[in-house]
């Protein structure tokens, strides 16, 4: 059995209602916490690993790591890590993580702590001195963290030039790019920039869809080879609509759609080229438009009489997200990322999974995929033990033992395409596995890694975007009065 020191941090929570992007979203802002430290034990028992995949795994390796030892003296190094996607499927992958990281190096200790609402109470940290020797660092704060008291965030660059365990060149260039941070330039995603933190995982975005639905609507299941034109899609959404002998809709036929997808597919986007300002190519705002409507059509009764509202609207949902409306079979389809896999394996109906609908315009633009990575702390005293955590974390044992619990798919494309590996996760759920490989392979980051100040959307997109997607007709604004306004407050907050 492995002891890690298990720190938990619980916040009292007020809860601040936000819109991103026409997903009315609850973001969590801590005011306080109470602190419970208790010793952790983490063993075979909890993980979901079989035990002989982790050492066929871990086998594959042997003499890779036999050559490329810890040189360094016997520590205790401090993670920082998030409850993510639910406390114990966090719990079950950093299981996996960390007794494979403990076999190949048992003179690192690693004293683990787990934050809730993880984005701010870290924030707050890097503006301080209580920083981990390594923490987790999510895509959408690398523009925001970059500078963080000064800056916290060790360059990976040289230790990446001088490992034979990681070679970024054989990654996804999505996943690795996106933790490039040019501080001359402020920005980041792309080639060029210091390398502040080093992936776990690249998320790509799927349909997850209900089988039953679909036999019980008498459709076709979704081609897994293909992207469904979004006006079909919304043809087969609305008939896998069901309502009860009252009439009343008992299950919608999507939720989760993405509005970066719908807008980008389309041929739009939400800033010029330079990120400079609101869009002024006739073309692009033509496709801003496009989305903003089929995102519209998809919640409203917006004269589209022969389809409409195949999603539900807010006060339908009752506040649960459309993940969880899919595991309550409440929804027939759900636009979602890798991560829920896990989750969704539990559930005691079938489900499969497909490429997302998409515009015609740019159909493998139908989403944006989401990551996780590593940094290290500059100032720690442990470099070189904090460095052989995350260059674990970024091998690819450590990539394979990660994939095994279902949570992601391997930052290397070369793993992510072994049959054996495609053939253990198609036995397991989603049969259609491959459709993650493919998307991982063309979706982008998201908007966050725009610009670092995110006013240009809170203030801009954001605020009046709920008008859009209003219930009552006499509360509803068009989305060509939508743009107008936003285009004002986006140009706004990009001067200031």
């Amino acid at each position: 059995m492995l002891n890690y020191n298990f720190v938990v941090k619980l916040h009292k929570l007020p809860k601040v209602i936000l819109t991103s992007f026409g997903v009315i979203a609850s973001c969590i802002f801590a005011t306080s916490c109470t602190i419970i430290n208790s010793q952790f034990s983490l063993d075979v028992g909890n993980e979901d690993v079989d035990p002989d995949d982790m050492l066929a795994i871990t086998e594959k390796y042997d003499s890779l790591f036999a050559a490329n030892p810890y040189k360094g003296e016997q520590c205790s190094i401090s993670l920082v890590h998030w409850s993510g996607d639910g406390q114990s499927i966090e719990m079950s992958v950093l299981n996996t993580l960390l007794k494979g990281f403990n076999k190949r190096y048992p003179t690192i200790s690693v004293k683990l702590t787990i934050l809730s609402s993880y984005e701010q109470a870290y924030s707050l940290r890097l503006n301080g001195d209580e920083i981990a020797d390594v923490f987790l660092m999510p895509d959408g704060n690398v523009m925001s963290w970059a500078n963080l008291g000064g800056g916290k965030c060790e360059d990976l660059t040289p230790y990446v030039a001088n490992s034979n365990l990681v070679n970024i060149n054989e990654m996804y260039p999505s996943a690795v790019n996106r933790y490039r941070y040019d501080f001359d330039k402020g920005t980041c995603g792309g080639e060029t920039g210091q390398l502040i933190a080093l992936p776990k995982d690249i998320g790509p975005a799927v349909m997850y869809y209900n089988k039953a639905a679909f036999r019980k609507a008498n459709l076709p299941y979704p081609d897994p080879n293909k992207i469904m034109d979004i006006e079909d899609a919304f043809v087969m959404w609305k008939n896998l609509i069901q309502k009860n002998s009252n009439g009343v809709i008992t299950m919608y036929g999507v939720g989760g759609l993405s509005t970066e997808g719908l807008v980008w597919s389309c041929g739009g986007d939400f800033l010029n080229p330079e990120r400079t300002a609101f869009p002024t190519d006739p073309d692009t705002i033509a496709g801003l438009t496009k989305g903003y409507k089929y995102m519209q059509r998809s919640y409203v009764d917006v004269d589209y009489a022969d389809v409409n509202c195949v999603q539900p609207p807010a006060s339908w949902s009752t506040g649960s997200d459309a993940a969880t409306l899919f595991t309550n079979q409440m929804i027939a389809c759900y636009i979602g990322l890798k991560s829920k896999v896990t989750a969704f394996r539990k559930q005691d109906f079938d489900w499969d999974v497909c490429p997302i609908p998409a515009g015609t315009a740019n159909p493998v633009k139908n989403a944006w995929s989401g990551s996780v990575g590593y940094s290290m702390f500059n100032g720690g005293k442990h470099k070189e033990a904090a460095w052989k955590l995350i260059e674990y974390i970024a091998s690819k044992e450590g990539q394979e033992l990660l994939s095994a619990t279902g949570f992601q798919i391997p930052v290397y494309p070369a793993l992510a395409e072994q049959e054996d590996y495609i053939e253990r996760e198609s036995n397991n759920k989603p049969a259609n596995f491959k459709c993650f490989l493919s998307a991982a392979e063309k979706q982008p980051i998201g908007v966050w890694s725009y610009h670092s100040d995110q006013r240009w959307k809170t203030e801009g997109y954001d605020i009046d975007v709920e008008k859009v997607f209003a219930e009552s007709p006499s509360e509803r604004i068009t989305v060509e009065q939508f743009l107008a306004t936003t285009e004002k407050h986006v140009n706004e907050k990009l001067k200031n």
